[in-house]
């Protein structure tokens, strides 16, 4: 047996095990609510057109944030789509969608699982690693936060895309092919990072070649059976490409990341999967411990080249996907979310569960090293789930939510203004001052001057809330609602013919 001795685990057994595992752990966040961020908006405002009969439909002809910006630079039907199929049963209720998200994280844990048992792991390392997946804590906001779903569908579409990939290679089929091709485009549909999918799957032929057992021997020769297998998925991910070239074409690109901060958040990132001490809410780049990627990273380099029977090209597999799979994060700037990791995770612990199967079967010739092996792998897995389970909360409700998300990013705009926001709804308009002003003090915070000029008409300091509202304009020139603001100020002010003219750009914004 490969991966090592002793009773096997039988794939449906595995699987299910597995998805169990995601469920205990996860299960609880079907009762949280909302947390403000970006939720309310995908949900709540954006009801109407979620409970639309065609929404599923059309949700491939608008952009992912069309409530808050028609023109948004990220187009994810398949996202929005899922939202309408939830609509449906849970209207704007919050249970569906975390229901939702706690089955899509068990069926990404499940794939990984068939990769994992498909790179010939052993069934046991296969489980712990899936499992690990299942109840991680950087991966707990990609099930408790509902947005963060995008990422759970992106790796079920790109583990099925690699599985599939990898099958038939090693025994080729049109069917998988066929497969391939279906599960890569879903996952552009899904999310931008997809696009990274083509060098996942170069990577594995490179370093795994054709049946995944990454032996280190080589092909002698092409036949006339690949040379067609390699034109075929050539042509075809050049003609995906094409496709997602021109649906995002007139969209708004995010803004780049340059300098220092990728590589802080690419290190800092392999801590937070493989030493899960500080898993986090809500990340930026300049609030990132740096220390425990560093230690993760010299460990698992030391591993890989001490432990006996370490394919060194799996690790190298694992590596590589990790750091594809983090690459469109590193290049655009914004917070660093944990969500972002359910993709590279994959990677990194594809070399991490590499490891302890070469360690697991160094251990064949005694059996009560097996018990030892498995007692710890469960005492580890038993350690993430509690860790996850006291983490997951600070998703309940956007207090806990938006506390959590200062604490974890107090150089974070975007967390004041979060902040800001739980604030000025429950009524303390002092305190979501000055957390709006902190925000805009840090740079650029969308919606925070729009929020400080209605706290500015509550108290009926008009022409202050027209500067607000002048300055959230400047910064969001589509803004539908800071229109819709000012033309309440300039009304209130007896300049109608204005006020028309900003309701009018509103209404339009707002019907786009």
């Amino acid at each position: 047996m490969a991966g090592g001795s002793g009773t096997s685990v039988r794939p449906l057994v595995g699987a299910s095990l597995t998805a169990l595992a995601a469920a205990a752990v996860h299960g609880r966040s079907v009762a949280f609510g909302f947390t403000g961020l970006d939720d309310r908006d995908l949900v709540v405002d954006d009801a109407p057109f979620l409970a639309a009969p065609a929404s599923v439909l059309r949700a491939f002809s608008r952009a992912y944030m069309h409530v808050v910006d028609p023109s948004h630079g990220y187009y994810r039907p398949i996202v929005t789509a899922s939202f309408a199929l939830d609509a449906r049963w849970s209207g704007v209720h919050p249970f569906g969608y975390h229901a939702t998200n706690v089955v899509l994280h068990a069926a990404a844990s499940v794939l990984f699982l068939a990769l994992l048992r498909g790179l010939a792991m052993g069934p046991w390392p296969s489980l712990a690693g899936a499992i690990a997946f299942a109840v991680h804590p950087a991966l707990a906001s990609a099930v408790a936060w509902i947005p963060g779903r995008n990422d759970s569908l992106l790796a079920i579409f790109a583990l099925a895309a690699w599985v599939a990939f990898a099958r038939d290679a090693a025994q080729p089929s049109v069917r998988w092919r066929a497969a391939h091709f279906a599960a890569f485009v879903l996952a552009l549909l899904t999310k931008e990072t997809a696009v990274v999918v083509p060098l996942v799957c170069v990577a594995h032929t490179l370093l795994v070649g054709p049946g995944g057992r990454a032996t280190g021997e080589g092909r002698t020769g092409r036949t006339r059976r690949d040379r067609s297998q390699v034109a075929t998925y050539v042509v075809g991910w050049s003609v995906a490409f094409a496709g997602f070239a021109a649906l995002h074409a007139g969209l708004r690109s995010p803004p780049l990341r340059i300098g220092w901060d990728g590589a802080r958040v690419l290190v800092a990132s392999a801590g937070k999967v493989l030493v899960p001490v500080f898993p986090a809410a809500f990340a930026s780049a300049e609030d990132l411990s740096m220390w425990p990627g560093v230690l993760a990273i010299v460990a698992l380099t030391g591993a890989a080249l001490r432990v006996t029977g370490v394919r060194r090209r799996v690790v190298a597999l694992g590596a590589a996907v990790f750091v594809v799979g983090l690459a469109p994060t590193l290049a655009f700037a914004g917070p660093a979310l944990d969500c972002r990791l359910e993709l590279p995770a994959c990677g990194a612990l594809l070399a991490a569960v590499e490891i302890a199967r070469a360690a697991w079967a160094s251990q064949a010739a005694g059996e009560s090293k097996h018990a030892g092996a498995i007692a710890a792998a469960v005492a580890c897995l038993a350690a993430l789930a509690i860790v996850t389970v006291a983490f997951e909360g600070s998703f309940r409700d956007p207090r806990a939510f938006a506390m959590q998300a200062v604490d974890d990013a107090p150089r974070s705009s975007l967390a004041h203004v979060c902040l800001g926001s739980v604030l000025q709804a429950e009524g303390d308009t002092a305190r979501a001052t000055t957390e709006y002003r902190t925000a805009l003090s840090l740079g650029p915070a969308e919606i925070a001057h729009n929020n400080l000029a209605v706290i500015a008409m509550g108290d009926g300091r008009w022409t202050e809330a027209e500067r607000e509202l002048r300055s959230e304009i400047d910064l969001q020139p589509t803004y539908a609602r800071a229109y819709a603001n000012l033309a309440i100020v300039l009304r209130h002010e007896g300049r109608l013919e204005e006020s028309r003219t900003a309701q009018a750009r509103a209404d339009a914004l707002a019907a786009r």
